[in-house]
């Protein structure tokens, strides 16, 4: 990493090739539960290939600023959007490029709506309720944290041991809102979302993110799928796979350097 810093109260981790002029700023916005960690593969990945990358970790997550519980029981994805808005805000005008995963990618989704980006990139994704997926609404009064057993069969599925031990242990309590809150088309529609997309699905993701080829197809965008990934693909033994498909599609998608 070669530079951390708090934004607001969101953490920011950044790297970038030392050798090129970067292409594109890309933020990294991670799922429930997860923090800037979970983009340990794909962000060096992405900056060896000639990106800025800035890996999030949002509030009362690893890293970040802690606010009083009852404030962060609150927060939905529009406020985790108006986070990645605030740094996007800092960044020195380069194309923007947003990947989001899971929960992070739903926030991916509504900060585009906003920011107009380059590109978008969901990464085994939520999305707007009339895409599908089971969202079922949990105690607002605490926050969520699966159990091990539960986080290990719901979000990994081809993994190595060390690997999925090492995230289990960094894993935080997510914000209830962020599952409670609706996510009507008033808040996110069809035609909403206008820049080029890359949806990457997992084949045996055990989470209630919706088929990938359906948020693909309501974004007007495209879809790769890996069959034998999980949820969690980016910390998975196809990391590297599929942020090679990341990498030939910006490459192919955004403006020559």
């Amino acid at each position: 990493i070669d530079h951390r810093r708090i934004i607001g109260d969101t953490f920011v981790a950044s790297l970038s090739s030392r050798h090129a002029k970067p292409a594109a700023d890309i933020i990294l916005i991670p799922g429930s539960c997860h923090g800037f960690w979970a983009w340990r593969f794909w962000q060096p990945a992405l900056a060896a290939a000639g990106y800025a990358t800035h890996a999030l970790s949002m509030p009362n997550h690893t890293a970040a600023s802690f606010l009083p519980e009852a404030e962060f029981l609150t927060l939905t994805p529009s406020d985790y959007a108006a986070r990645v808005a605030v740094v996007a805000a800092t960044l020195p005008g380069r194309p923007l490029v947003l990947a989001g995963h899971s929960l992070g990618g739903i926030v991916a989704q509504l900060a585009a709506k906003m920011l107009r980006p380059a590109a978008l990139i969901p990464v085994a994704s939520t999305g707007a309720d009339e895409v599908g997926g089971s969202r079922i609404e949990i105690d607002p009064n605490r926050a969520m944290l699966p159990s091990r057993e539960e986080a290990a069969r719901m979000w990994f599925a081809d993994v190595e041991p060390e690997i999925l031990e090492w995230a289990l242990d960094l894993m935080t309590g997510e914000s209830p809102a962020t599952r409670n809150a609706p996510r009507g088309p008033n808040l996110l529609a069809r035609g909403d979302i206008t820049c080029p997309s890359l949806v990457i699905g997992a084949g045996r993701d055990g989470s209630t993110v919706p088929p990938q080829p359906d948020l693909a197809a309501w974004l007007g965008g495209d879809c790769v799928m890996f069959p034998t990934a999980g949820h969690d693909i980016m910390l998975e033994r196809q990391a590297w796979a599929a942020v090679r498909q990341v990498i030939t599609w910006l490459d192919a998608k955004l403006p020559p350097r």
